[in-house]
């Protein structure tokens, strides 16, 4: 299960919850990189919070979801699912990508399944500043610049969960019903 969604849009509650409920391993790109990738933008002579600088976006990223994707690999072929946290912007509004993915899933007897943690800015950037991370600085003192091109979605077929503050169900029900139908379809 790839959890995806916006920073602060509850990708990782909503990741641990699902672990949780399946019973499933849980990886989170953060958890697995921030350290590298916070040495590695210094070693390059960059801000190691700032996530949209070329140094990151040329440097860092790919090796975080590089990492990431092979602790899934390792695990899909010890036959252990995987609930893999991380934004996949890029990479589930890409078809080709998302292909490869399910393909080498079916190669290791695991099925692809997308979650996309929906939420509205005012929730996301409440969760940002709740959060105080400094990794979230440039989104916050950026708001306008970094929500302005926030309509992707995933491409795969997906499974959405609605995280607003407001939200007609808790975030704990919605992962519940969804893991009782992948615990019922594996």
């Amino acid at each position: 299960m790839l959890v995806a969604g916006y920073a602060g849009s509850g990708k990782s509650e909503a990741g641990k919850l699902l672990a949780a409920a399946t019973g499933w391993a849980m990886l989170d790109k953060d958890t697995i990189s921030r350290p590298m990738t916070e040495r590695l933008l210094l070693a390059l002579g960059g801000d190691p919070d700032d996530r949209h600088s070329p140094a990151y976006l040329e440097h860092a990223r790919p090796l975080e979801y590089e990492c990431l994707m092979k602790a899934v690999w390792e695990n899909l072929e010890c036959g252990t699912s995987v609930v893999a946290v991380a934004p996949f912007l890029a990479e589930s509004a890409d078809a080709q990508w998302t292909s490869r993915v399910a393909r080498r899933c079916r190669r290791a007897g695991a099925r692809l399944e997308a979650l996309w943690v929906d939420s509205d800015l005012e929730s996301m950037r409440d969760r940002l500043i709740s959060r105080n991370a400094s990794r979230d600085t440039w989104k916050l003192t950026h708001w306008p610049t970094y929500t302005s091109g926030l309509d992707l979605g995933p491409v795969t077929s997906h499974h959405v969960i609605d995280n607003r503050i407001g939200a007609s169900r808790p975030l704990a029900e919605q992962i519940e019903s969804i893991a009782q139908r992948l615990l019922r379809n594996p």
